[in-house]
């Protein structure tokens, strides 16, 4: 297959044969990129950074065999997304939300939080979802979603997928820059600033700064949250570059929302029909904005990241590249996150945790390059080894909190840190964490149109866990080793000129639990092992104007921790989840002025084999927070002769789980969005309505079965940007 020069627009498809029909208005001559939108999935000038994502071999975007969804900053801004939870949500078949340990993290192919990673710049932290924000979606130049296992290129944990935040950085291409502000409902409002500044004709650098703060839709919410990123580019010929990068980041929530608890249908003052369970119990409309948080809970949290990137081409045909980087977070918890009604005293109980992280981690990366010939065919290939070590300090505390009526009318405090208030475990402990990984990748051109892919991973894993038990004063400690070893094989045919055909296998890794929180019990098993088959198709039509992608896959997981059905008190590792799927997705310019966005992801999940405590057995249903049906729908319509224009989006999401024993179900829901922008010379100015209809519902669930987070209700925001 030849390299081409392509533009992959984002995945998306929902009325794919009326698009088809309505694209080929739009006559050669005219234009066909609206002023206000620029809605495809990688741009030219972002190729090669954005296939890394899924390859380390520089593939053209034609050439993986996966994939991969890319949303840059112009599609961003287009959609009005604010943050990395809004931003994962515009992907096809992701669904997103903020669990209370894990602010932003997402769900996708029948697999929740666990299963999917997390990545900053291309760097992957051990047990990723510990690292994931909520960020501000200003400092990104792009948010890639790589679909399906990935343990190959990120090590153990990565089998639904890696989402990939990629920060704005140093460009030597001129200077340029955008400034960012925006004001609506709830007092939100926002800042972003950045600068692109080249001091010579090989050294450049860049600064981007973000702030946010709002009061929220739910009482007493209010969080502000503020970034920085700042990169050195130095380029002194074409054979060497060296990049250096440094990302700062907090936020901070006062009495953070975590859910809307259910109550018996007689006790709710506006029973909604959110939700289905064998008890009918509801979600009360009229606790729309109640927080049951303590009035002084916090959850907040500071890291800072640097990382560091040579490039140098030792000669025509090899390469070598070189980075590193050191992480360093802290995160603070300290809040009621569940809460029960208790039929008896019509109170809402509650469990309070306070939970401390402390986190260092430096990772190192070498990998070695080669494109060139073999046997007359053109050969790729990239070989290397990563080392990462992190150290990982956790305070917990669990315990209760005082009681607290429908109302929340007095919310209580925080209790103090004593063994009585916190009677369920007070525990310090601290992990290591050392890998060294040795990896291989080839791309082999069979011929000119079909091309096979390949690579292998092998990984030793060294892990040592400190505890202090503060209730009984005991300390213990235990190691464990691991070496597995990924590996996928795919590839692409193509069919004509702009359509492609691909598949892949692929295998991951995953640890029984979370490394850096793991157990003594969980400890004792093997990683869990998973792997997957996709088959895709994407097509570029009438001049470029209408592009297509679809998928089918099978992904699987065996060797989960599941329940001994003759000794339910005895935990084995022979459990597995399964799904399978299909996704949809087209990008059309259906005329001059009129844009069309689509997509639609289908599928079927559920455990195959899973017993849970007590030897229930859960085979056959469906794992929390995954709905079976998604499909969104954005339009853009240009006025002819004025720099005004129109957007509607529409998201729907399938109804979903709270819990493994499927005992409650929210329904489900769709979205409508809109907005007005105006596109001048003094810059854009944008009204934007979300939630149109101020639509109430749920679209994710916390730790408690018995909890959902609510929708935010209709809220406006104005918007301006310029670029200079």
């Amino acid at each position: 297959m030849h390299k081409r020069n392509l533009r992959t627009f984002r995945p998306a498809a929902l009325a794919c044969s009326l698009l088809a029909c309505a694209a080929p208005a739009a006559h050669a001559g005219e234009a066909v990129d609206l002023d206000a939108v620029r809605v495809h999935g990688q741009r030219v000038d972002a190729r090669a950074a954005s296939v890394a994502t899924a390859s380390r071999l520089g593939l053209d975007p034609a050439e993986i065999p996966a994939t991969l969804d890319v949303l840059d900053r112009d599609d961003i801004q287009a959609r009005g997304l604010r943050d990395s939870v809004e931003v994962l949500r515009a992907m096809p078949g992701v669904m997103a939300g903020n669990l209370p340990g894990q602010p932003g993290v997402a769900s996708m192919r029948g697999f929740a939080s666990g299963a999917v990673s997390y990545l900053f710049d291309g760097v992957r932290l051990t047990s990723s979802g510990f690292s994931s924000r909520n960020w501000d979606s200003f400092q990104f130049e792009r948010v890639e979603v790589l679909k399906g296992p990935a343990s190959v290129l990120y090590g153990e944990g990565v089998l639904a997928g890696a989402i990939n935040f990629v920060p704005k950085s140093a460009s030597l291409d001129g200077r340029d820059g955008e400034l960012l502000l925006a004001y609506g409902s709830h007092d939100s409002a926002r800042l972003g600033l950045d600068a692109n500044v080249p001091l010579s004709p090989t050294v450049a650098v860049r600064g981007v700064l973000s702030a946010n703060r709002s009061d929220g839709y739910i009482d007493d919410t209010a969080s502000d949250a503020q970034s920085f990123g700042g990169s050195l580019l130095w380029q002194p010929d074409d054979d060497l570059s060296a990049r250096v990068a440094l990302d700062y980041q907090r936020d901070d929530f006062d009495t953070a929302y975590f859910g809307a608890p259910l109550l018996p249908r007689e006790s709710a003052a506006d029973p909604s029909g959110l939700v289905d369970n064998a008890a009918g119990w509801v979600i009360d409309k009229a606790a729309r904005s109640r927080n049951y948080n303590v009035r002084d809970g916090r959850m907040d949290s500071r890291s800072w990241w640097l990382r560091t990137r040579l490039d140098y081409r030792l000669s025509e045909d090899w390469n070598l590249s070189q980075e590193a980087s050191v992480y360093d977070a802290r995160r603070r918890w300290d809040n009621t996150e569940d809460f029960r009604y208790d039929t008896a005293t019509g109170l809402f109980d509650r469990d309070s945790a306070r939970i401390h992280h402390d986190q260092r981690v430096w990772n190192e990366r070498l990998t070695l390059k080669h494109d060139g010939r073999l046997a007359g065919r053109r050969h790729s290939f990239a070989a290397g080894m990563e080392y990462s070590d992190t150290d990982f300090f956790n305070l917990r505390r669990f315990g209760h909190a005082a009681p607290v009526d429908l109302l929340a009318l007095d919310r209580g405090e925080f209790p103090t840190d004593t063994a009585a208030n916190f009677d369920n475990g007070r525990s310090d402990f601290g992990t290591r964490v050392k890998v060294a990984a040795l990896f291989v990748e080839d791309a082999l051109n069979l011929t000119p149109r079909w091309l096979l892919v390949g690579g292998l991973r092998h990984e030793r894993i060294d892990l040592q866990r400190r505890n202090l038990d503060l209730d009984s004063g005991a300390r213990s400690r235990f190691n464990r080793e691991f070496s597995p070893t990924s590996w996928r094989l795919g590839s692409v045919f193509e069919l004509r000129p702009g359509s492609q055909l691909y598949a892949q296998y692929s295998s991951a890794v995953l640890p029984v639990s979370s490394f850096l929180t793991i157990n003594q019990r969980n400890n004792a098993f093997d990683l869990s092992h998973g792997d997957a088959v996709e088959l895709g198709l994407r097509s570029a039509l009438f001049d470029q104007r209408l592009r297509l992608n679809a998928a089918v896959y099978r992904l699987r997981q065996d060797d989960i921790v599941t329940r001994d059905p003759l000794q339910p008190q005895i935990s084995v590792q022979n459990g597995r989840q399964s799904s399978r799927g299909v996704e949809l997705s087209l990008s059309a310019q259906a005329t001059a002025r009129l844009r069309i966005d689509a997509s639609a992801a289908l599928l079927s999940a559920r455990f195959d084999t899973l017993r849970e405590a007590g030897g229930a057995d859960r085979s056959g249903n469906r794992p929390s927070n995954v709905p079976e049906r998604t499909a969104s729908l954005d339009a853009w319509y240009r006025l002819d002769g004025l720099p005004l224009s129109f957007n509607l989006g529409l998201r729907h999401v399938g109804d979903f789980y709270t819990d493994n024993a499927n005992s409650t179900r929210v329904r489900a829901h769709t979205v409508a969005d809109a907005a007005v922008d105006w596109n001048g010379a003094g810059g854009r100015y944008t009204v934007r309505v979300r939630n149109l209809t101020d639509a109430f519902y749920a679209d994710w669930s916390g730790y408690s079965p018995s909890q959902v987070y609510l929708g935010a209700p209709r809220s406006v925001e104005l918007s301006y940007s310029r670029s200079f």
